[in-house]
């Protein structure tokens, strides 16, 4: 039996998720929804599904959701999926307030459902070569910066692009921040749309991430440094170098180059397999939360332009 599935949302991802979900034989779209009609109207026809203009209306037919609706809206419509026992997989962030996150999380556990966010770099080829590498990182470096591309304006660049690399970072170290400290600039929007912030660890790890939609190109890299290894991936390209100091030893070095990168494809396909409890996300709502929680220390401190207290 194939799992019905309600895609919400047909913006620049919730078009792209639309067309990965109906190229999977185990999932039956069961309605695109979108407040444009005429649009709601042209991808149900080019992919023959019914098409809606509330998300009440197709939620009857659903075993879950894909959410790629613009970010402000994503608590409203995960609850009301939740109430009605429909999983959900959410585009990142998970929601704009780490209450409405916390409150999702909470009513997911109750009611034994898959909460997943769309945090898709945790898929990247490269990165998963380099996770068994990876022990004790002492310094990460983290940058993603590209064109404006007029997309995700409803949020700072703390929202749109640094949260995945915050995801990222906290799920590499996987120890309590100590501290943060954080700058941003506003460019095109009111917003801040470049930002820079040095998140401290309590074990002593230093994280520096940058993020950028205020460039002439693009890039997508962290840089894992360790007591006697380095490791550099490249998140664009599905690459990852590693260069490894034994002592009394020339240093080794190591590449790996994906043969094939498609991080949206899979995290829908871990959704799908979730629903059928076959196997448990790779970001679950829970990680969504923390990453927001740290985000939103971050903007705090763009707000303030300053330091943190320790």
């Amino acid at each position: 039996m194939p799992v019905n599935v309600a895609l919400i949302g047909l913006g620049h991802m919730g078009r792209i998720h639309l067309g990965k979900l109906c190229s999977f034989e185990d999932v039956r779209v069961c309605g695109v929804v979108d407040v444009d009609d005429a649009l709601a109207g042209e991808y149900a026809e080019k992919y023959t599904v019914p098409s809606f203009s509330r998300y009440s209306d197709a939620l009857p037919d659903a075993a879950c959701a894909v959410i790629a609706t613009p970010t402000r809206l994503h608590y409203s419509i995960a609850k009301a999926c939740l109430e009605r026992g429909v999983h959900v997989f959410l585009e990142k962030p998970i929601t704009v307030q780490p209450e409405e996150a916390r409150e999702l999380v909470d009513m997911a556990a109750a009611r034994g459902l898959v909460l997943q966010v769309g945090h898709l770099e945790r898929l990247n080829p490269a990165l998963r070569q380099a996770l068994p590498l990876v022990r004790r990182p002492r310094f990460i470096e983290a940058r993603r910066i590209g064109p404006f591309t007029g997309r995700s304006t409803d949020v700072d660049v703390v929202l749109d692009l640094m949260i995945h690399d915050i995801d990222l970072v906290l799920s590499l170290v996987g120890e309590e921040v100590s501290d943060v400290t954080a700058h941003g600039v506003p460019f095109f929007t009111n917003l801040s749309d470049v930002a820079s912030a040095r998140v401290e660890f309590a074990g002593g790890c230093v994280a520096n991430i940058t993020a950028s939609r205020v460039s002439t190109f693009r890039e997508r890299s962290l840089a894992i440094y360790e007591e006697d290894r380095y490791l550099f991936v490249d998140l664009m390209q599905g690459k990852l170098a590693s260069i490894v100091r034994k002592e009394g030893e020339e240093p080794h070095t190591t590449e790996y180059t994906a043969t094939q990168m498609d991080p949206v494809r899979d995290e829908l396909l871990e959704f799908v397999r979730a629903v059928g409890g076959n196997s448990a996300p790779s970001v679950s709502g829970a990680d969504g939360l923390r990453a927001l929680e740290l985000a939103n220390r971050i903007q705090d401190r763009i707000a303030g332009q300053g330091t943190g207290h320790r």
